[in-house]
Formats: structure tokens, sequence, C-alpha cells
């Protein structure tokens, strides 16, 4: 049993017995929310030339990963006037949702390509519509063997959270579980550029060859563990939703939301 205490002309009035609250009356609230945002990611891999003779055709290797900037969340609740103030105050928790860094492997084969003994190659990521997301970079002279690459660039995502609650202890207060995902809309690839070391002015050319590596399909989805968040010490209704990049920092608008719980 729960007491309340009511202050009247700053002197406490007598304590009496609060209402139980009736939890077959409750109805449990999971919400969605989803937002569209810009991802940054970089792609950290190898080309490795494979049979690479200057006669007969060859293939390029790509090794590596694809590397997400991260994301999180910070939710917002509106808990109870302090003892000194009659207005709410806001209580906020920050959780990750993708940890900075993550990687996702990447290990591809070109098609057969002839552009001569020591081709020097070029990179360019795109969308799966082909859009560019750089400009094309040069990454060095395959005859040497396996030429580095980190381009950075940022991609268009689907970012989707579900909030439900863990337990029921009173109307709109309730520890919560978060889970969701990721969604890259339109894929990424990368664009492979060969040209041969001969002539004059030879990096101008026409390419000797060109061909693409299929790095995420679109529609490819990344899914975020569930995992509990608290509202603090002392609760709080849930009242809003940001989104956070991996510095922790604001991305978008505020979402609002309703309280979790409510009463039938």
């Amino acid at each position: 049993m729960k007491w309340s205490g009511i202050v009247k002309n700053g002197r406490a009035a007598r304590w009496k017995p609060l209402m139980p609250v009736d939890r077959d009356a409750m109805v449990v609230l999971s919400q969605q929310v989803s937002t569209t945002l810009s991802m940054p990611a970089c792609i950290r891999a190898a080309l490795i030339p494979m049979g690479l003779d200057g006669a007969a055709p060859f293939r390029v290797a790509l090794k590596g990963g694809l590397v997400i900037h991260g994301l999180g969340v910070e939710l917002i609740f509106r808990s109870a006037p302090r003892r000194s103030s009659p207005f709410p105050r806001d209580l906020t928790t920050k959780t990750t949702l993708l940890a900075s860094g993550q990687a996702l492997v990447i290990e591809d084969r070109s098609p057969e390509a002839r552009a001569g003994e020591d081709p020097a190659a070029w990179v360019q990521v795109r969308d799966g519509d082909g859009i560019q997301l750089t400009d094309p970079v040069y990454v060095g002279r395959l005859g040497r063997g396996p030429c580095l690459l980190d381009p950075s660039f940022s991609c268009m995502v689907t970012a989707e959270t579900y909030i439900s609650p863990v337990g029921i202890t009173a109307p709109a207060e309730s520890d919560l579980t978060l889970t969701g995902e990721m969604t890259f809309d339109r894929g990424l690839s990368l664009r492979v550029i060969l040209r041969r070391r001969e002539g004059p002015l030879w990096w101008g050319r026409r390419p000797d060859a060109v061909f693409d590596f299929e790095i995420l399909e679109a529609g490819h989805m990344m899914h975020f563990p569930a995992q509990p968040v608290w509202a603090g010490e002392n609760g709080g209704a849930l009242k809003s939703l940001i989104f956070l990049d991996g510095e922790g920092e604001p991305i978008g608008n505020e979402h609002l939301l309703k309280p979790t719980i409510a009463l039938q």
C-alpha cells in the first residue's frame, strides 16, 4: 500500500492511502519510431590482383569491411517535480544501438579483365542506383601487389527503433526494452577503374577495365539487439526520443512519444 501526504498552507495534513492500481485495466503501448538519416561510413579494404601477367585476363579480389560510424538514441522522461519546485522535470538516458566502428565483412572477386602488366587502379563508392557518393580515388598500382583503400562517405539509411515496457509499475511509468534495425535503402557498390600505365598522360585516358563490387544490396538490414532501459531511480513517463550519431550528438528532430502504459 502506498501513502500520499497532502500539504496545505505549508503544513502537512493527515496521510491517507492511495488507491491501488488495477493492473488488469492497463494497456501496454509498444511504440515504433522511424527516421531517415545520412550515415557516415568507410570502406576499409584491399584490392588484390590474381593472375596478373600482362597477357591472360586476370581477376581482382576485394577483401575488407564496411565500417559504420555508429548510432544511438536519447530517451527523455517527464519525472515528478522536486519538492522545491511545482514544475515537472526531464530525465534523460542515452543508449547505443549500433557501436561505432562496427564492420560488415566484404569479400568478392571481379570478372576477368585485361589492363596490362601494371595497371593503375581508382575506386569510387556508389549507391545501388549508381549515384556517386565519392569522386574517383587513386589507390595505386596493382602490379606492385595489393592496394589499400579507405574512402569515406555518407549514405541514406532508415533507422527504426521499437520501445516496449519490461514490467508495469504504475500508469505511464515503466522500465523499457529497446530494439530495432537500420536499413540501407539503396544499397552500396564499389566501382573499380583500371588503366594501363603507358604513353603520355595515361591517367587521363579512357579506362581499360571497369567493374563493380556489390558491397550491400538494397534493403540490407542491420538489427539492434534488444536491451533494457531504465528511467532512473525516480522513474518517469516516457516523453520523447532523439537519435544520436556515433559521437553521441543529436541527429534530426525530437520525436514525441506516447506513454508506454495507459489505463483503459
